[in-house]
């Protein structure tokens, strides 16, 4: 079973930072600085080209609102942003505040 799916179907704990219909924002467990969060498709897609439109248009709003919130609250230089997939087959985007 995939762990993102457990997340969405409340199997796994995860700390939820904000979430959409079609998309779900969290806090990474192995963040690479403080404020690393994950923004994953609710629905189970392994690549994110493979992903309807309106899934984009949430994933990536949802990832604009965590951004947002990363620079109210960590004040960071830069919000970076890049899609993930391969390690977890499970497509999801790492927003991570860099200085």
């Amino acid at each position: 079973m995939c762990v993102f799916c457990d997340i969405v179907e409340g199997k796994a704990e995860a700390h939820k930072v904000c979430e959409d219909e079609l998309s779900m924002a969290i806090l990474d467990i192995n963040p690479l600085t403080s404020g690393h969060c994950l923004v994953i498709p609710k629905r189970h897609v392994v690549w994110w080209h493979d992903l309807t439109e309106e899934e984009v248009k949430s994933l990536f709003a949802v990832a604009r609102v965590v951004a947002n919130k990363i620079m109210k609250t960590f004040a960071p230089d830069f919000v970076a942003m890049y899609a993930r997939g391969r390690r977890i087959p499970h497509t999801h985007i790492f927003v991570l505040p860099t200085y």
